[in-house]
């Protein structure tokens, strides 16, 4: 549990400029790590998962491809059929910046989006050892556009915002050591219905 905290924390310190809700995320995370103290062997689990990754916006970004996305998550799954969530997630993407032979910057363009969020999940057990996981909760995005500059600053242009994610994640056993099977999801935002798509193999480990 030391190991998830001061991972969680180190990335928690990269999201400076959310101050108030930083210090609430800090306390939900504290909360998450007492209660999981009490866990029983096998109900605590960390994933790897990568795939695509769609743009973040899809009317912000012209000319827009699928890229990339990696992730890391952290599970306690409670006794019966919910369990907690702490996921990392890193997606990129490129697009065609709108007249950008006459505004020095490259033809295509990558976009780097990180995510960080909290989950509750509802496990829903189907035949021949599948589950099914549905889940959702609160969490932040931050997208940078390492080739667009502030033109006061000269730094790099970059957004954040609140996001909502919509978790699926079908998986089977791995022997006695984890789980293996496919994690999709959708980010939703304030100010656009769509925040984005990842999808791609996962595999888990359990303790």
């Amino acid at each position: 549990m030391e190991i998830l905290n001061r991972l969680i924390l180190k990335v928690l310190k990269r999201f400076t400029f959310f101050p108030a809700f930083g210090c609430v995320l800090f306390f939900i995370l504290l909360l998450a790590g007492i209660i999981s103290t009490g866990a029983q062997a096998q109900q605590y689990s960390i994933g790897v998962q990568s795939g695509m990754f769609t743009p973040n916006d899809y009317g912000r970004y012209p000319g827009a491809r699928l890229g990339y996305s990696m992730g890391l998550s952290f599970d306690y799954r409670f006794q019966g059929k919910l369990s907690l969530g702490s996921h990392y997630q890193f997606g990129s993407f490129t697009y065609a910046p709108e007249g950008s032979q006459h505004s020095g910057l490259p033809q295509r363009s990558a976009v780097s989006v990180h995510l960080i969020y909290w989950t509750l999940q509802r496990n829903f057990a189907f035949g021949k050892d599948w589950n099914l996981a549905v889940g959702s909760g609160p969490g932040f995005f931050l997208a940078s556009f390492p080739d667009e500059r502030d033109v006061q600053t000269g730094f790099a242009l970059s957004s954040r915002d609140f996001s909502m994610p919509l978790l699926l994640n079908l998986s089977r056993p791995l022997g006695s050591i984890g789980t293996v099977g496919l994690k999709s999801g959708l980010f939703f935002t304030p100010f656009y219905a769509i925040g984005g798509f990842h999808l791609g193999p996962e595999i888990r480990i359990l303790f």
